[in-house]
């Protein structure tokens, strides 16, 4: 994902980065809908005479950017992901006198938006999230007023107006709805983000004992529908497999603890999903900000490489997480004079805003992870990676004692058809790599450097 770059290309940047995407071994592109960049005079707190909402052929809608990608990337073989979310045209919202395009949307404008863009963009994209990162001020406001919860009572409603229409529109697709931020604050306001955990319990009205809430905001409930939920597990400085203090956040390495919330609230049945089977999860927006050139919130650049492919290992490990989405190629623009308010945009790229790689860049399409630092000699330890976007390969490990000199070969297997492998091997000290060719797709990793004890 990477709407800044995406929805402001020319059309030639726009064929050149479809292209590198497929180089990389991505499979899929995440762009956002954004409500008040589609929608005619968002701007005015009056609902322009006579548009129809629902209807994509309204010659008001203003499409061009958010065409341009999809058709680029269905034109490249790259499934999408269609985010439709906030900000809102001031007139999509229930107190236009505010003019804030995140407070309290209306749910029924926001389901004919939601309606419009699956019926425009059915035959080419496959799945749609519900509004992004619910849980943060920055997309929905309140969070709370008087102490009490609001954002995850107002998203329940967003959703069911938005998922109907969606499904009417575009029936085989896979609506995700949750997108939400990794850690809140305890703290009550408008703007202070909630917890991840607590805002799902809030939006299914359970409490944190999962028992049901049936007063205030929640009388009358009626259960949530969802194919899927999407989260964002940033970890920001931690490690991958770090596990967050908090228990109501969930980053990277708190999979389990979410899937086990989501497994309770559809147990109860206060998230309603076809057959009532249990939702997979989509981690669909994800990086590390690197310092350089980020000196206030960046990790070093070797750490990113390292933390990236250890998340996509965690991903691959943990139960019913189906994907994770690499937030973003290129870093954002920098106003060093502005001091940490000049790096307000995200540093989390592959590239480097001038477009020179990071060493991330090199290990994505093929990561590797050794799942031990310093193992007993002679300890089998675990061999992980991927050949992206997928697909059968054979592949060899590669093995050498010292920085030089040449490898060897000392296991060969084929992947599954998603281009994964796992396997054990003895623990040695030196370098590790694997490699593999043949069928229009190769690759060769990175060294990993083991050493046993």
């Amino acid at each position: 994902m990477d709407d800044q770059l995406l929805l402001n290309a020319t059309p030639q940047r726009l064929e050149q980065t479809m292209t590198r995407f497929q180089a990389l071994g991505v499979d899929r592109v995440r762009v956002s809908a954004f409500w008040y960049g589609r929608a005619p005079r968002a701007h005015s707190r009056a609902k322009p005479s006579g548009f129809d909402g629902s209807n994509p052929r309204d010659p008001l809608y203003k499409w061009g950017p958010l065409d341009r990608v999809v058709n680029a990337a269905a034109r490249h073989g790259l499934k999408v992901l269609i985010s439709i979310t906030t900000p809102a045209p001031y007139w999509g919202t229930t107190v236009p006198s505010k003019l804030n395009p995140v407070w309290k949307p209306d749910p029924v404008e926001f389901g004919r938006f939601a309606h419009a863009v699956a019926a425009r963009y059915a035959s080419l994209a496959d799945q749609y999230a519900v509004l992004n990162e619910a849980n943060q001020g920055a997309w929905l406001q309140p969070q709370s007023s008087h102490g009490k919860l609001v954002a995850p009572h107002v998203y329940r409603a967003l959703v069911q107006a938005a998922y109907p229409r969606i499904k009417a529109a575009d029936p085989t697709s896979r609506v995700l709805i949750g997108e939400l931020a990794p850690s809140g604050s305890d703290k009550r306001s408008a703007k202070r983000p909630t917890r991840p955990l607590e805002f799902l319990r809030a939006m299914a009205c359970r409490d944190r004992r999962f028992h049901a809430v049936r007063t205030g905001r929640c009388r009358g409930f009626t259960p949530v529908p969802a194919d899927a939920l999407g989260h964002h597990p940033y970890s920001f400085f931690g490690a991958p497999g770090d596990r967050s203090p908090d228990r109501d956040d969930a980053a990277i390495g708190d999979g389990r603890r979410l899937l086990k919330t989501l497994d309770r609230l559809t147990a109860s049945g206060s998230i309603a999903t076809p057959g009532h089977r249990k939702l997979d999860v989509y981690y669909t927006e994800f990086g590390y900000q690197t310092d350089p050139p980020d000196p206030f919130s960046g990790i070093p650049l070797r750490r990113q490489d390292l933390y990236l492919q250890r998340a996509a290992y965690i991903v691959w490990k943990t139960p019913r997480i189906r994907a994770i989405n690499q937030f973003r190629l290129t870093d954002g623009p920098i106003d060093t004079a502005d001091g940490v308010s000049g790096f307000h945009e995200f540093q989390s790229g592959l590239l480097f805003a001038s477009g020179r790689r990071k060493p991330a860049f090199k290990s994505f399409a093929h990561p590797f992870v050794i799942a031990a630092s310093r193992p007993r000699r002679g300890q089998k330890v675990r061999f992980w990676g991927q050949a992206r976007p997928g697909g059968a390969h054979v592949v060899a490990i590669d093995f050498r004692r010292g920085r030089r000199g040449k490898y060897k070969q000392v296991a060969r297997l084929r992947t599954d058809a998603h281009g994964y492998f796992s396997l054990r091997l003895h623990a040695r000290t030196g370098y590790f790599r694997y490699r593999y060719g043949g069928g229009g797709a190769s690759g060769r990793t990175r060294a990993q450097h083991l050493v046993a004890v």
